[in-house]
């Protein structure tokens, strides 16, 4: 087997992880004996085990023995650092495992090239893949939020065949996507940390924001409400899930939530900073903005996300509320077909 197959293999598994892992990075390992994989795993929560860790810890027992005689393959450099878990570059030694091939550096400061030079200076073979683009992709957002200080945000959106968010007619019953992209989108949700709207999108659609129509975790529900419009009778603030989070330019008023003055009463750029920088110190890995078209259009006008995803469906409004429009900057990585709806996948490009 190649090594690149072995790396994909790794990408794979990396992605089963969903929010649980928190600010953490999401990591798959396999080791392979003599052409033959005896161990496979994936980072699953934040604070327990590791990649490595639960790959070495499938090994049967009457494999452990050809460990020593294995490489091992990580989809991101093996941490060197011990936090709530202890480091994996010490595992690795204990275990006498010769060599290791994984694909981009963890960017971590504490962590980036430092994992793999304490194992080169152990005598560890270590081959690195930078360039390889599955784990790449799988490694962004831990990049973002480690280089940027941010989360990793991404756009989502469903716009009609005519470009509108919603028709004119508020009182017109209507679904832009269909039932296979309505599931699709609360898996996604499963897999990010918080998902943020604003308050008119609370007001009028009165969402839950749980992750119902798919098995796994719900996002923390996060709400920008610079006028103090909320009530506190909203659904989210009734669903049970995890304790939303509303950000605020007024005192708030009483919530079941944890609110957040951030003194600013536009949208504009140094809110979206302040709540940036707030949404990175509880470790929010990874944001998923959902609306409305206010929310969506600040966010895109500061060039503040990673990615977007553009649901479009077959309804025609006519007239309403038009999409936002992204710029010449994004660009479209991704086109599928999701039943009858069109998913448009936009990335921008990551700053310096």
């Amino acid at each position: 087997m190649k090594n690149i197959d072995l790396l994909s293999r790794t990408a794979q598994l990396a992605h089963l992880a969903d929010s649980r892992v928190g600010d953490n990075p999401r990591v798959g390992a396999v080791l392979l004996h003599d052409g033959r994989i005896i161990g496979e795993g994936y980072h699953q929560q934040a604070g327990e085990a590791h990649a490595e860790v639960n790959c070495l810890a499938s090994v049967r027992e009457a494999d452990r023995h050809l460990i020593p005689e294995s490489t091992l393959y990580v989809s991101l450099e093996p941490c060197c650092i011990k936090g709530r878990t202890p480091a994996c570059t010490g595992l690795i030694l204990k275990e006498h495992i010769r060599k290791v091939v994984f694909a981009q550096r963890d960017t971590t400061d504490e962590v980036s090239g430092r994992g793999a030079g304490i194992l080169r200076e152990a005598g560890v073979r270590v081959k690195e893949y930078p360039d390889f683009g599955p784990t790449e992709q799988t490694n962004r957002g831990r990049a973002v939020f480690t280089t940027q200080r941010r989360p990793f945000v991404l756009l989502k959106y469903a716009q009609s065949s005519d470009g509108f968010l919603r028709p004119k007619d508020r009182s017109r019953s209507y679904w832009i996507t269909n039932p296979i992209s309505r599931r699709l989108t609360h898996r996604w949700r499963t897999e990010t940390n918080a998902i943020l709207v604003g308050a008119g999108t609370v007001i009028d659609d009165d969402p839950s924001l749980t992750a119902r129509l798919f098995p796994g975790p719900s996002p923390r529900p996060v709400v920008i409400d610079l006028r103090g419009r909320l009530t506190g009778k909203e659904r989210i603030f009734q669903s049970g899930g995890q304790r939303p989070l509303v950000f605020t330019g007024r005192k708030a008023n009483k919530l079941r939530a944890d609110t957040i003055d951030i003194g600013e009463k536009e949208l504009g750029k140094k809110a979206l900073r302040r709540i940036m920088k707030k949404l990175y110190e509880l470790k929010v890995g990874h944001l998923t903005v959902e609306g409305g078209a206010t929310v969506l259009r600040a966010f895109i006008e500061q060039g503040l996300y990673d990615e977007a995803r553009v649901f479009t469906g077959v309804v025609r409004f006519g007239n309403g509320l038009a999409a936002p429009q992204l710029p010449l900057a994004a660009q479209l990585v991704r086109t599928e077909q999701i039943g009858t709806d069109t998913l448009r996948t936009y990335t921008l490009p990551t700053e310096d």
